[in-house]
């Protein structure tokens, strides 16, 4: 009977590391794109908001709209913190510049609008690294 126990005792612990169960893999944590990118495409987007609110009045939220879905991904805490921040930058920036609408208004615009999708797809691409 004893030899019999210990082969019973035997099989169990050859057999227990198929019942051990995988261990839980940590999911990685979200990645961010760097800080500085991030910033300097929301201070583009705040020049963007300053020229078009000149010419087409306050209540044209183009370019805010897409720094408030910017942010719903890319800000928490202090990050959202500095974007706003940056926002705010070069929209006053921008105004200092641009002080009213005017013949060069649309053409400055466009060359913001350009400058905020080179850094977005900078951005993009950090994602990808």
């Amino acid at each position: 009977m004893t030899r019999f126990a210990l082969a019973c005792v035997s099989a169990l612990l050859l057999a227990l590391p198929a019942f051990a169960q995988e261990p839980e893999e940590k999911p990685a944590p979200p990645r961010e794109a760097p800080l500085h990118m991030v910033s300097e495409l929301a201070e583009t987007l705040g020049r963007a908001h300053a020229v078009r609110t000149l010419c087409n009045g306050d209540q044209d939220g183009y370019w805010r709209n897409y720094m408030l879905t910017m942010m719903s991904y890319e800000g928490g805490g202090s990050r959202r913190a500095a974007l706003t921040s940056a926002f705010n930058r070069g929209y006053q920036g921008q105004r200092r510049e641009t002080p009213s609408c005017n013949d060069s208004s649309s053409g400055a615009e466009a060359r913001i609008a350009a400058r905020g999708k080179e850094l977005a797809d900078a951005i993009a691409r950090s994602y990808m690294d």
